[in-house]
């Protein structure tokens, strides 16, 4: 450009006529071009200065700032666009994180979690039982991508697990509490987290050999409780052969035994009978279809009763398994449930000074307690709570007496019954009452 500038024309034309002008504008022409020079360094540093106040300029709102620094970086080279680039997606990415959060506060109930059992596949070897937990209702939908503050313990006897996390702008307590059919070990049973949306479970047994299911109770198996099909199919040689090698034992253990009872000089003649053999039933297409379809229908009931009870304002019980029912639900959700199976225990309380305080308070724990083991007590088993400080209507029409709180009543198929034990009674017994039926 410069071989092109009206200067250095210029300067060779008084070059060959005047060599002291031709030698001044040929100077004066080098002193521009290093002027240009500063120029540029002076404007790519005040660019660089530009880019770290990106993220103040997107946070308040100064977008033509923002748009500004972006074109000039797109003159100024591949490193530098790239840089402003990652600075302006991380601060939008913060804006819209914000009003996000912004858009769920609509929500009343936001931050108060909604009752979730979590689906489950397990498996098994002779030695350990295998789980994967989604965070979601059913394995087949979508759920929670991650979780928080999450709780897991191991006891002999037991495998308990809580987190919260969200899903479609709902923020859920997942909960599993699970007396297992055999005992494990708990100090060396180990948890990771898997995929997203889920984690694994280790829990070695703590005698070897091949359980029929997992839960100590069949029917408090949830329906959302599955069969790990790949890690059945994985382990199903090693327990084939634990099943021969026991049976190998047994035989040489009854051999012993025979050995014991022959009489000396004799020999003690050996029958062999026949296991009976039942008659097995072929599974039609039409049962599976049917049964498939009942599935179906019993987690789109879970579902609806979840999304239900997020409308219920939250009371005492927040932030536990305890549900809080609210009267526009009740009926649908309690008197009718969708849920096969639905079996309620609740509490009627009052946040508002009704009743006896005292007794309140004594049950709370008891009844926090229940909610954590009554679902696996009884299938379909579920504890909640009404205050009927908030919810006079539906406790009048129940025919509640609120100077003679706190009451507990169960509700099954249909019909109620109140519990007219002591109300510290453990959570084992009202687990008992719960578990009853009305002719019991």
């Amino acid at each position: 450009p410069e071989l092109r500038s009206p200067i250095f024309l210029a300067a060779m034309q008084h070059a060959t006529m005047t060599p002291i002008v031709g030698a001044f504008l040929l100077s004066l022409l080098c002193a521009c071009h290093a002027l240009e020079s500063t120029a540029g360094a002076v404007d790519k540093a005040d660019l660089l200065s530009r880019v770290e106040r990106l993220e103040a300029w997107v946070h308040s709102g100064d977008y033509e700032s923002v748009r500004e620094v972006v074109r000039l970086s797109h003159e100024a080279g591949e490193e530098l666009t790239t840089k402003v680039a990652s600075r302006v997606r991380q601060a939008v990415q913060v804006e819209k994180n914000k009003l996000d959060d912004l858009i769920r506060a609509l929500d009343r109930n936001y931050g108060k979690a909604a009752e979730v059992n979590p689906a489950a596949q397990w498996a098994q070897n002779s030695t350990h039982i295998f789980l994967s937990v989604k965070f979601a209702q059913r394995w087949n939908a979508p759920g929670a991508l991650e979780v928080e503050n999450e709780t897991i313990s191991f006891t002999p006897c037991c495998f308990n697990f809580t987190a919260f996390g969200e899903h479609s702008m709902i923020r859920r307590r997942y909960h599993l509490s699970w007396h297992l059919f055999l005992d494990i070990a708990p100090e060396r049973s180990t948890w990771a987290w898997a995929s997203a949306g889920r984690m694994t479970v280790i829990m070695p047994k703590a005698s070897a050999g091949k359980w029929p299911r997992l839960l100590k109770v069949s029917s408090a198996a949830p329906k959302n409780l599955g069969v790990w099909q790949d890690m059945k199919d994985r382990w199903e040689s090693d327990l084939a052969r634990h099943a021969k090698e026991s049976r190998s034992a047994d035989k040489e253990k009854e051999k012993e035994k025979d050995k014991d009872k022959e009489p000396s000089g004799s020999k003690a003649t050996k029958t062999k009978t026949e296991p009976d053999k039942k008659p097995t039933k072929k599974k039609t297409k039409t049962s599976k279809k049917r049964r498939a379809s009942e599935d179906d229908d019993e987690d789109e009931a879970l579902s609806a009763e979840v999304e239900l009870l997020h409308d219920c304002p939250k009371s005492t019980y927040v932030g536990t398994s305890v549900v809080e029912i609210c009267g526009q639900v009740f009926k649908e959700v309690v008197q009718e449930p969708k849920v096969k199976n639905r079996r309620w225990l609740i509490e009627f309380y009052s946040s508002q000074g009704d009743g006896d305080r005292e007794s309140m308070k004594g049950l709370m724990p008891i009844w926090r307690r229940l909610a954590d083991t009554f679902p696996a007590m009884v299938h379909g088993g579920k504890v909640g709570a009404v205050d009927c400080g908030l919810e006079k209507e539906l406790c009048n029409s129940l025919g509640i007496v609120v100077p003679l709180l706190p009451s507990v009543y169960r509700f099954a198929d249909g019909k109620s019954k109140q519990w007219k034990g002591t109300l510290s009674a453990s959570p084992e017994d009202y687990g008992s009452f719960g578990a009853k039926s009305d002719s019991d």
